[in-house]
């Protein structure tokens, strides 16, 4: 009988603190004006189902952005790197930056955080402002996904989180795109 008693207070108890819970959008983030990391606005598409606009397109915490121009030149200091800039001049100038290694094979995909020598990206929503200046961290989602790496061009897929380092603050940079002729 006690086991039967204990039974049932503890379903009750679990109950009671199930209800308690809340059922809307999970956000940790006690920094109410910020993007939450763990629940990013625009959500996680890692499944690289999407297309672009050619130079370069993604969507910046949910809203659309396309760029106006790339570049792509060979990493400073690095022959074995490129360095793709994308940049929208409307408003303040916007630019999304991503360093790849020159030997990326066509259908394979690749870690994307600041610390892998490998591959980074970062983006800027005000070149001229520090705070508004994002990298993709140790920490953070982030993945890019080569279509095509021809002798005359480079097309590909990506995502990522990006944290500015004085703010901490994020962006979600997400259903990125990119097609640049290589220099």
């Amino acid at each position: 009988m006690k086991k039967l008693l204990y039974s049932v207070l503890f379903i009750a108890s679990a109950g009671l603190g199930l209800a308690g819970c809340s059922n809307g959008d999970y956000s940790a983030n006690t920094n109410a004006g910020g993007l939450n990391p763990l629940n990013p606005v625009g959500g996680i598409d890692n499944t690289f189902g999407w297309g672009g606009t050619d130079p370069m397109s993604l969507e910046l915490n949910g809203e659309g952005w396309k760029a106006d121009n790339v570049v792509m030149v060979e990493a400073p200091g690095n022959d074995k790197a490129w360095l793709i800039s994308g940049m929208k001049f409307s408003g303040d100038t916007s630019v999304c930056t991503i360093l790849l290694q020159k030997n990326l094979k066509e259908g394979n995909s690749y870690f994307v955080f600041y610390g892998n020598t490998d591959n980074t990206a970062s983006f800027a929503t005000n070149m001229r402002d520090p705070n508004q200046i994002y990298a993709s961290t140790l920490t953070s989602l982030g993945e890019i996904r080569i279509l095509e790496n021809k002798s005359t061009h480079i097309k590909g897929l990506f995502y990522f989180l990006a944290k500015n380092p004085n703010t901490s603050q994020y962006v979600n940079i997400q259903r990125g795109y990119f097609k640049v002729d290589k220099p």
